[in-house]
């Protein structure tokens, strides 16, 4: 344990001693998100909506046309249900009411879901993070927030991410808030994945509040190492603000120490950060 902890020592001073930065990356993604496009599509979309419904309006005037369509319409309905939802085949099987745990690897056997058990789970759960981020001496941020699960398929992610630069003496910084509703579409006691929808904000000069998507899952391959990693984006301004996250975790009773690599692209900057912190269960 005590080499393992050495070589996390050694990968977090390696990155934070790697050298300063050279330009100041806060200041170029907020000056890129902060600007504006003109949209020079909207005539050619609002053409292709015309366009649309009138094609619409001559299917409707076939009868056979709609016929078919309800039958496609209601076969792709069932596919996108059983793909993003839960398919029949999956109803009677143990995934179906595989309950919240408790905690993370309380017995070896199971992860963040547990199937058999009458006292080992929970009906909602807090998963409370905070993780440091270091890309070197000048840029570094801090990173946490809330995982909320409920009704055993469910969780909301509040969290909020701040980044601090200093270039030449001056100090800037970058700050962002998200939410995001979850689905957890893999159930399993091995691993578990989920994709999402909410909302980004951009805090400071940029202002703005964006529709933001994501997907992620864990896997626990041994007691008491699991592997996560997530994808969340959002476009302000046609410039991308998302993030990667691949952490490695070591679990002692509901806690857990993660350490990892996290990207993130805002607006023309890419920051990557080694991030190392702190998670806990209740």
């Amino acid at each position: 344990m005590s080499k393992k902890l050495f070589i996390l020592l050694v990968l977090l001073f390696t990155f934070y001693y790697c050298g300063y930065s050279q330009e100041g990356k806060l200041e170029n993604a907020k000056e890129s998100l902060k600007s504006t496009h003109s949209n020079a599509s909207t005539a050619k979309n609002k053409r292709v909506s015309s366009a649309s419904s009138s094609n619409e309006g001559e299917m409707n005037t076939s009868f056979f046309a709609l016929f078919f369509r309800d039958i496609l319409w209601g076969i792709a309905k069932y596919t996108v249900y059983g793909v993003a939802i839960e398919s029949t085949f999956e109803r009677g099987g143990s995934m179906h009411s595989a309950e919240i745990s408790n905690y993370p690897y309380k017995e070896a056997s199971y992860g963040n879901f547990i199937y058999t058990d009458a006292t080992n789970y929970n009906i909602t759960r807090f998963d409370i993070y905070t993780y440091f981020l270091v890309e070197n001496r000048s840029l570094y941020g801090v990173d946490f927030g809330v995982d909320f699960r409920f009704l055993k398929r469910f969780a909301l992610d509040v969290n909020y991410t701040t980044f601090q630069e200093n270039i030449k003496g001056q100090k800037d910084s970058f700050n962002m808030f998200s939410t995001l509703l979850k689905y957890q579409r893999i159930r399993t006691q091995r691993f578990d994945a989920w994709f999402g929808i909410g909302f980004r904000h951009v805090f400071k000069d940029v202002n703005k509040t964006k529709l933001l998507l994501g997907f992620g899952g864990e896997i626990f391959v041994a007691k008491p190492v699991s592997i996560l990693a997530s994808y969340k984006w959002a476009t302000i301004n046609r410039q991308s603000v998302r993030n990667t996250k691949l952490l490695l975790k070591y679990h002692v009773k509901n806690y857990r120490i993660a350490a990892g690599y996290a990207h993130y692209k805002l607006g023309v900057s890419k920051i990557n950060a080694f991030s190392i912190g702190v998670e806990a269960s209740f």
